[in-house]
């Protein structure tokens, strides 16, 4: 090694190096998972039709005035092979104006739209959604939509079927 004064450096090792490259690669998959670029929710071919008339949403919840690019759309939709659906709940747990809608009773489809400031480090942490299955039904699902991307769907059959679809900001893969 040689004499070396104090304030000389050591030259770097290709272990060390290695080390480096694999944490810059791990921070490049995580910061598009910390920004919500990648989708988290199962896919499910089975699950039934939605309709897909963005104009025709009856249950709004808008500020009045909004520019789209301050705001995240959250929309959520419940479906059924009955008309109605009960114990409904959702909860937008938004940092700035978190939001919750609650019913004994909803006729189906079901849709309804809220807006989340993004004016907030993650401005939203979670959005919660669950329905119960009419007696007779057969089966029920449910969606969660951000800016019209499907973020979490869930479709459960047989008796006492319940859809639950929760999307949570987490960090790392999924």
């Amino acid at each position: 090694m040689g004499n070396r004064s104090p304030g000389s450096r050591r030259p770097i090792k290709a272990s060390e190096k290695k080390v480096g490259g694999l944490i810059l690669a791990l921070f490049l998959l995580l910061v598009p998972t910390a920004c919500g670029a990648w989708q988290s929710g199962p896919q499910n071919e089975t699950e039934p039709i939605r309709q897909q008339e963005a104009d025709s949403h009856d249950n709004v919840s808008k500020q009045p005035g909004s520019n789209s690019d301050d705001f995240i759309t959250v929309e959520v939709i419940v479906e059924s092979d009955r008309d109605s659906a009960s114990g409904f709940k959702t909860e937008i747990n938004a940092r700035k104006n978190p939001q919750s809608a609650s019913y004994d009773t909803i006729e189906l489809p079901y849709r309804e739209t809220f807006e989340v400031s993004k004016d907030a480090f993650i401005p939203l942490p979670s959005v919660r959604l669950q329905a119960d299955a009419a007696d007779d039904a057969e089966w029920i699902s449910c969606t969660i939509l951000y800016d019209g991307e499907e973020v979490a769907t869930h479709l459960s059959r047989g008796d006492g079927a319940q859809a639950v679809c929760e999307k949570k900001f987490r960090l790392g893969p999924g």
